[in-house]
């Protein structure tokens, strides 16, 4: 009788007990689950680092975990997360290779431009050659060797009313009426050879003038082998003295100073002559008059 009744006892216990032994079962089994997927991402340890904080923030924010998912169906989420996360990246390197090569194109562009022009010769009609001309119109001309473009709007039907020289600027202002007309660089003269500053006129013009104080040493080919010779000067053996040519020549003084066409280094390099891109003298020449005020100052 009493060990019929302790076996019933026993084994109502154990009926009793055995939901509560279930329950733990599963939650450890779900716990050992949950910290398998903290290692999904195998590799270095930033990446072991990644993929703890990515499994982590995930499972502990993610309400599906009431849901009651599985491991596998939590490891399928966060491998989809990272293949999304990939992507992204890959598309970022795409578009920043993309851009790069965009920089490096315009660079060479810009070289390519830098080094055509450093190709054509000071002095030559290539350097100095305008836009198609259109009487009127506004031009831009690219002068080897000069910083300062040229500015050019005049109206053709009118003459040149004034020249005004900034020595300081080393432009030239031509003015019609009473509206500035164009602005050219210029090459003034040097400390040695000074130009003359003060109020002047028109005296003279001449559309090929050779100077009569300056030249240069050539030899039989042609070549320029000195360029700062004067009159009177003895050439060496094999070379002849040839006068400087002074295009399209405005007078100013007698003396020989005036504007004309000729090389611009960028500075004041002449011998008191006011030098102008040729091709600016040449479309300024014959709107020029004589008696026309040409104003020199600092």
């Amino acid at each position: 009788m009493n060990s019929h009744f302790m076996k019933k006892y026993l084994f109502l216990l154990i009926l009793s007990l055995l939901p509560f032994s279930m329950s733990i079962l599963r939650g450890l089994a779900e716990q050992g689950g949950y910290e398998g997927t903290s290692a999904i991402n195998p590799g270095n340890g930033q990446e072991d680092n990644q993929g703890d904080l990515n499994s982590s923030s995930f499972l502990e924010n993610s309400p599906e975990l009431d849901t009651g998912l599985s491991p596998e169906q939590l490891k399928k989420i966060l491998k989809q997360k990272e293949k999304e996360e990939k992507k992204r990246l890959k598309q970022l390197e795409k578009e920043e290779k993309k851009r790069k090569e965009e920089e490096e194109r315009k660079r060479k562009e810009e070289e390519k431009i830098q080094k055509e022009q450093q190709k054509k010769q000071p002095g030559t009609n290539a350097a100095t050659s305008p836009l198609e001309k259109k009487p009127g119109t506004e031009r831009v001309y690219t002068v080897s060797r000069i910083l300062p473009a040229i500015w050019w709007n005049i109206d053709p039907s009118q003459k040149v009313s004034k020249l005004e020289i900034v020595l300081s600027e080393q432009k030239l202002y031509v003015y019609q009426g009473g509206r500035l007309a164009a602005i050219a660089p210029i090459c003034s003269g040097t400390k040695d050879h000074p130009t003359p500053i003060g109020r002047f006129t028109v005296i003279n013009k001449e559309v090929l003038h050779r100077s009569n104080k300056y030249g240069c040493f050539v030899d039989s080919k042609g070549k320029i082998i000195y360029a700062n010779a004067t009159v009177g000067m003895t050439p060496p053996a094999g070379l002849h003295y040839e006068p400087a040519d002074m295009p399209f020549f405005l007078r100013l003084t007698d003396d020989g100073v005036g504007l004309h066409g000729g090389y611009l280094p960028g500075y004041a390099a002449s011998h008191g002559c006011v030098r102008l891109p040729k091709s600016f003298a040449q479309d300024l020449y014959p709107l020029v008059s004589l008696g026309t005020p040409v104003v020199v100052r600092n």
